[in-house]
């Protein structure tokens, strides 16, 4: 921690190390240090009460977050979140956190400021995965923040990476994007991202269902009024 004059014994040099570390020093030590080592030592007192404050900072800010998101109050959950991503930007939840928080916010909107907090939500995703890259679930999290905005080529690359990482988890984030493109009247892409669910996790009745759905939704009505279901409707179905 501190350089330490070399011509101190090797046990002296470990007692000052130890004392800088717990930030206690005796009398002795401290008449044995040179004024060198004690202007290095108050440097490095300095940047451990800089350090603390900081952490502690974070710390607030992240609790104030965490507790406005619990109390679906997303604006000052994200101005907090934006708060600890400006003391520390290395913190993978801070960001994961704020990508959520934006995310909510833009479902109590409507319109061009929906718009604008997606895109948030999915700039900030891509700032957690910078970080943790080889994180499924924030690929997942991030394709479906893609969705959301009607990007559905990028999200589906998005869940490709996320089905190459993890592939146990592959049929629940295509069930997830397709349970986004039906929200999003995107019937064909639902139904290819439901067969994409079936392949990746056979058998899965809920992705069976929902296909069939997407299936019945192409369903036309004969002279009598009578339904007519596209094929492997029924199967589908029958299936699930």
């Amino acid at each position: 921690l501190v350089d330490f004059d070399l011509k101190a014994s090797a046990a002296q040099s470990a007692a000052l190390q130890q004392a800088a570390a717990s930030g206690n020093l005796s009398k002795d030590q401290e008449r044995g240090m040179s004024p060198e080592q004690k202007k290095q030592l108050e440097e490095l007192y300095k940047k451990r009460e800089e350090s603390m404050k900081k952490n502690t900072a974070l710390n607030e800010a992240y609790s104030a977050a965490k507790t406005a998101m619990d109390n679906k109050q997303y604006d000052v959950a994200i101005e907090n979140y934006n708060k600890a991503g400006e003391l520390d930007p290395r913190q993978g939840a801070v960001w994961a956190g704020l990508a959520q928080a934006y995310e909510q916010f833009a479902k109590t909107k409507t319109g061009a400021d929906y718009d604008t907090n997606m895109q948030k939500s999915a700039e900030t995703w891509t700032k957690a995965l910078a970080l943790n890259p080889e994180d499924a679930g924030l690929h997942n999290n991030y394709a479906l923040a893609l969705a959301g905005s009607k990007k559905f080529p990028e999200a589906q690359a998005e869940l490709e990476k996320a089905a190459t990482i993890n592939p146990s988890g592959a049929g629940q984030y295509y069930y997830n994007l397709g349970a986004l493109e039906v929200n999003s009247n995107q019937n064909d892409a639902a139904s290819e991202a439901f067969q994409k669910a079936i392949a990746c996790t056979p058998p899965y009745a809920e992705a069976f269902y929902q296909y069939g759905l997407t299936l019945l939704a192409k369903a036309s009505l004969d002279k009598d009024g009578k339904t007519i279901p596209v094929p492997g409707t029924v199967e589908a179905l029958q299936k699930y």
